[in-house]
This record gives structure tokens, C-alpha cells and sequence, in this order.
């Protein structure tokens, strides 16, 4: 007992030390991250290929660059990528300050539409985060314009690898870094499912800019997610808004609407235009929006002074701090979730029980149309408060906002979250011999799907009226069917019966589900796609070694025995070979070309030893333990085979045994 209790009994107390350890650190990680929440590292990058002429032809991408680059807070590091055919760092990136603003002005002046692909793997990879940027203890943020697909190649097998090496790799390395992707599309033409997945793996932003025009109100979305941002509201007219006694400074973002003659009316009647610009107040202009900061405000109302601009944002810093987080940005049908609201002065959390009483705290979620889907209105009673928030039961993008009121003053916080569907389903038609071949894959996208208890079936319509029903069955980790059909089906829906594992009911209907209907060429290039391209193995050497001689790795050379096979055992040697099954395709790990000895005319021979020199690649150590498999493989079969057909007598003439008559 005492050889292993003592060992057991150092293994526990290491445990508990490391456990004790990393409580302790994460304690400290937590208080950091609380300490720098303001503080970020962001980097964004701006798709510039060709197709952008068609999805922003007014070239808007310049003055929303220009509004989200001058509201990113002093304490931040950022940098900007604009990418194509590849990545290129436009403005350097490091502290934010007054030069990098300058810097980030003049860069998106120069922003162009020449690229001919769309290397969207190769500018995440550009902009990634190293181990310094992941030690800085900064909340790592990515900010993805693009209006395309993964496009590198006219070779489509080459841009299916690439959107593949994205998804499942570059990705990947964004997750372990903890850093957010909010991918943004320029127009429905964009590749919508993969910058969803992206957003949705790293727990990012995505949204859909319809047009240029919608541009900066989705960068100022993606903002709000990565920056604690408090504002003050602006009125229904967009006309007006209401500054605080107690705020330090304002940044008004200010829509022309072809007004170029924008001002700034203060509370006292002072009217503000770009050419009063001072110490005070400074005043950044574009082509379609303003960015106005002013210092030490005065407190009341402020207006702009022109009929047709509009106050878009009016960004606030004071002494007091509210932050609204939620647990994930990205949620799924049939989800409840939950927020938490806490108030922060110079000194930290706001304790006095008196003074939180003073304040409401309203909650509200609107959807994409602007409509109230929850609210709620409860008094601050604790710097810290977590409210339950029920599910959602339609998709899409909603903008959460917590409003602090106290008397007179307001101030807000926005979020924005996106609710996707419980699963994702993909359907695909091909044509196999005279008939059509349907296939049907479910994956759950939900983790807290019991998916013993829920159920997939899809129905369509047949050319002949009559209709289809099928339930589509549980394989493993998902469901997965096929059928075949004679004719394509007119109409095909798809529909979810679930349960999560709290026993709350989930449904999920695609009344008009989307097939892929795949040519042979397709089938073909996703296979190639698959599988590992000539050009990636590590170099192989072969040597070719005479049967008799040992092979380097042996200290001796085999026994080969002298024992004559039975009657049985030649019948059964004698007997023809059935048809080896199809093996699965499986991409190889070296190629091995093995040449017999000259002398050997019958396969009945000793199967000679071949030694293979391989460079392995340094990132694939694996390739070399297949390979000692392989060549341990050979060398079991030739003692096996030598065993059974019996000695050979003479290297050079090997004398074939009869064949028994059947």
C-alpha cells in the first residue's frame, strides 16, 4: 500500500495546488479585465476587390472608416487591413492618440475597388494576435468588411480548400486567443454562411449592411460590442439630445444628408460650425457625416442647426459608468438568457444604497424592424443586477438597451445580439444513374438539444401531386438521411420537434427549405477539395534493397523457418482470392513506390525489405508514425508469409507449387 498511497497522496496535494492556483489567477484575470474594460485591441479589415465597385459604388466605405476610427477610445491599440488578392496594414497599429487618427483619415482617402480575389483567410491570418497581444489582458476585437466569398484562385477546388483552411483552422486560432471576429456583408451577395459561422464560433457580431448606406450603423453596432460605450439619447426628431451636469465630454456624430453646411447649436444659443473648431472643440469632417467632440459641454440642450442633418450618436463620458453584458452575443431559438447590469463611479462600484434607489434602470430588445420585443423597469436597488430575459422565438439581429434614469438626467447602453436557428440543415440533390439521389444532414447547432428526445422530418411535393413524408433518423451527433426519387421534387420543408435538456419545448420550421443541386463536377471538386494536394506531403526517399540483405534498422537478419506446410494449409493457400472491398478514400501521408529485385520471377518469393528515408514537414510528426506502421506492417507480413510458403532454397530461381486439382 505504501508504494502507491504516497504517490497518490503527492498527485492530490499537486491538484489541489494547481486548483488552488488557478482559482487564485482567475480571480486576478477577472479583477484585470474589470480594471481594463475600456481598454481593447482592434483591428479592422476592409475588403477592397473589384466587386466592391457594384456593392459600394459611391466608395461610402471612406467616410464610415473615417466616423469609426476617430469614436475609438484614447486607452485602445488598433490598427487597419485592406485586403483582396492579399492583406496589406494600411494604418500601423498601435495606440490610438491624435497622430493614428490623422493616420486612419488619410488611409481611408485611399481606399480603392482593383483587387481581383478575396483572400479573407489570408487577412485574418494577417491580423492575428500574437502571444504578446494575447498577454496584454486587452479584449481582442475584429471588425470584417467584405462583400464576397473566399476567392483565391480561378481553381475552384482551390477556393473550396481555402474557405475550408478558414473554418476549420484560421477560426479555430481566433477561438484559443479569445478574440472576436464581428464579420460584416456588404449586400446579400456576400458569403453569409461562412461570416455567420465565423461570428458565431468566436462569439462575434454579424450583420448584413443591405446597402452602403447602412455601412456605419452596423460598424457603430460592432462598436458597441467591443467597447463600453455610454450615450445620451438623442430625440424622435434626431434633431436634438440632452447633456448631464455631471459629463466631462461629448462626441456628436452628425448625419448631413447633403446638408454640407452642418452647425451645432448650444444650450446658451452658440451656434458651432467646423470653421469654430478650437482646443475645445474639435470637428472631423467627411463626406456624408461629421464627428464632433467637445469638451467640458455645457449642460442642457444641443441641436443642430440644419433641417435636414441628424444627430446619429452622441457618445457621453462622466463620472458615472454603466455596463450592460450578456453571456454570449449569439443565442439560438427557443433560448433564455439573461443580462447583467452593473453602475460604476470614479471610485468603482456605486454602493450608497440611498443614492441607487434614486435611479430606474429600463431594459428594452427591439428586433430589426425597430419593435419592442421585452421590456422591463425595475429600480437599481444593487450596483449590480442580473435580469432573466426570456426566448426569442424569431431569427435576426436585436439591439438590447439598458437606460438609467435619475430625475432629469438619462443615460443608455447598447448591445446588439443575434438569434440563430437550433440547428443547421443542408440538402443536396444528385443525379445517380436514371434517379435522383437526396441526402439530408441536420447538424445541432444548440448544445442544450436533447437530441434523443427531439425529432427531424422533411416533406416535399412530388412532381405527380402526391406528397412526401420522411423522418429523418439520429446518427450519433446528428441526423442524417437519403432517399432516391424519379423526378425533382417540386417543394421540399424541413421541421424540428425538439426538447432541451432542461425539458423546455423548441421548434424549428424552413417552410421553403434550399437544395443543392449538385453537377458531377461539383461532387468531384468537393471530393478533390478533401483531399491532401501532391504538393503539401513531405519528400519521400526510396532506397531499394536487395531481399537478402537486413534492413539498417535490424540488428539481425530474420529467421526464416524450415517448416513444410500441411495439406490443409497448401489447400487453403491454393484457394482464389476474394475481391478486396473498397477502401475508404484517405488522403496519403507519403507516397512509396517499392521495386522487387530483378532476379524474383514468382510472387510466391520472399517479399524484400525496403527502408524509406522521409523529411518530415516539422508539423507533421504523424506522418512519420504512419510510416514506422507501414514499414512494421511489411515486415509482420513477410514473416508471416515466409512461415507459411517455406524456405526458399534459391534466391535467384524460385520453383512455383503445383496447384491441386479443384
Amino acid at each position: 500500500m505504501t508504494i502507491f498511497t504516497r504517490p497518490l497522496a503527492l498527485f492530490l496535494l499537486l491538484l489541489m495546488q494547481f486548483n488552488l492556483s488557478a482559482n487564485a489567477a482567475g480571480v486576478q484575470s477577472q479583477t484585470s479585465m474589470q480594471q481594463l474594460d475600456d481598454q481593447i485591441d482592434i483591428r479592422i479589415l476592409v475588403d477592397v476587390s473589384g466587386s466592391m465597385k457594384q456593392t459600394d459604388p459611391l466608395n461610402l466605405r471612406v467616410p464610415a472608416l473615417q466616423v469609426l476610427t476617430q469614436l475609438l477610445p484614447e486607452q485602445a491599440h488598433a490598427g487597419v487591413w485592406e485586403f483582396a488578392d492579399s492583406a496589406s496594414l494600411v494604418v500601423p497599429h498601435g495606440a490610438i492618440d491624435d497622430q493614428w487618427r490623422e493616420l486612419a483619415l488619410a488611409a481611408a482617402q485611399n481606399i480603392r475597388s482593383d483587387g481581383q480575389y478575396t483572400d479573407i483567410g489570408g487577412a485574418l491570418q494577417a491580423a492575428a494576435f500574437g502571444q504578446q497581444e494575447r498577454a496584454s489582458r486587452r479584449n481582442l476585437h475584429v471588425i470584417l468588411l467584405t462583400d464576397g466569398m473566399v476567392d483565391v484562385a480561378k481553381n475552384e477546388v482551390v477556393n473550396i480548400r481555402a474557405r475550408n483552411e478558414l473554418l476549420q483552422h484560421i477560426t479555430q486560432e481566433y477561438v484559443d486567443a479569445g478574440a472576436l471576429v464581428h464579420a460584416i456583408a456588404l449586400s446579400h451577395a456576400a458569403d453569409e454562411k461562412t461570416l455567420s459561422d465565423i461570428a458565431r464560433r468566436t462569439d462575434g457580431l454579424f450583420a448584413v449592411a443591405e446597402n452602403a448606406n447602412q455601412l456605419l450603423d452596423i460598424f457603430l453596432r460592432a462598436l458597441d460590442n467591443s467597447v463600453l460605450t455610454q450615450q445620451a439619447p438623442v430625440a424622435a426628431d434626431r434633431q436634438s439630445f440632452v447633456v448631464n451636469s455631471d459629463v466631462q465630454s461629448i462626441t456628436v456624430v452628425v448625419a448631413k444628408k447633403g446638408d454640407q453646411g452642418v452647425a451645432l447649436q448650444s444650450p446658451d444659443g452658440e451656434v458651432i460650425s467646423a470653421t469654430e473648431a478650437n482646443q475645445q472643440i474639435a470637428w472631423q469632417e467627411s463626406s456624408t457625416h461629421d464627428v464632433v467632440t467637445v469638451q467640458e459641454p455645457e449642460q442642457g440642450t444641443w441641436a443642430v442647426t440644419s433641417g435636414a442633418a441628424e444627430v446619429t450618436r452622441v457618445n457621453v463620458q462622466g463620472q458615472l459608468k454603466m455596463d450592460l453584458r450578456v453571456p454570449s452575443t449569439n443565442i439560438y431559438l427557443g433560448q433564455p438568457t439573461f443580462l447583467e447590469v452593473t453602475l460604476n463611479d470614479a471610485q468603482g462600484p456605486l454602493a450608497d444604497v440611498e443614492l441607487l434607489s434614486q435611479f430606474t434602470l429600463q431594459l428594452s430588445l427591439e428586433n430589426e424592424q425597430n419593435q419592442v420585443q421585452w421590456q422591463q423597469q425595475m429600480p437599481m436597488s444593487a450596483p449590480a443586477l442580473v435580469v432573466d430575459m426570456p426566448a426569442q422565438q424569431e431569427l435576426g439581429l436585436y439591439r438590447l438597451r439598458a437606460r438609467l434614469v435619475h430625475a432629469d438626467k438619462v443615460q443608455e447602453v447598447e448591445r446588439s445580439l443575434r438569434v440563430h436557428p437550433p440547428v443547421e440543415y443542408q440538402i443536396t440533390q444528385q443525379k445517380v444513374g436514371q434517379m435522383l439521389q437526396y441526402e439530408v444532414s441536420v447538424t445541432p447547432l444548440f448544445k442544450q438539444l436533447d437530441l434523443d428526445a427531439s425529432y427531424v422530418t422533411v416533406t416535399g411535393q412530388r412532381g405527380d401531386a402526391t406528397g412526401l413524408q420522411k423522418s429523418i433518423a439520429l446518427k450519433v451527433d446528428k441526423w442524417q438521411g437519403s432517399w432516391q426519387e424519379t423526378e425533382a421534387l417540386s417543394a421540399l420543408a424541413l421541421r424540428l420537434e425538439g426538447v432541451t435538456l432542461q425539458g423546455e419545448p423548441v421548434t424549428y420550421s424552413v417552410p421553403v427549405a434550399q437544395v443543392n443541386v449538385l453537377t458531377p463536377k461539383q461532387v468531384a471538386q468537393q471530393q478533390q477539395a478533401q483531399s491532401v494536394a501532391v504538393e503539401d506531403l513531405p519528400e519521400a526517399k526510396v532506397i531499394e534493397v536487395q531481399a537478402e540483405q537486413a534492413s539498417p534498422t535490424q540488428e539481425a537478419p530474420i529467421e526464416v523457418s524450415e517448416e513444410q506446410p500441411t495439406e490443409a494449409m497448401q489447400a487453403l493457400m491454393n484457394e482464389p482470392e476474394a475481391a478486396p472491398e473498397a477502401a475508404p478514400e484517405v488522403a496519403p501521408e507519403v507516397a512509396l513506390e517499392v521495386t522487387s529485385a530483378a532476379n524474383i520471377q514468382s510472387p510466391v518469393a520472399a517479399v524484400p525489405e525496403v527502408t524509406v528515408e522521409v523529411e518530415p514537414a516539422e508539423t507533421q510528426v504523424d506522418n512519420r508514425l504512419a510510416l514506422l506502421g507501414i514499414l512494421l506492417l511489411v515486415l509482420v507480413v513477410s514473416m508471416i508469409w515466409a512461415r507459411i510458403k517455406g524456405p526458399v532454397q534459391n534466391k535467384s530461381k524460385v520453383k512455383p507449387v503445383p496447384n491441386k486439382p479443384a
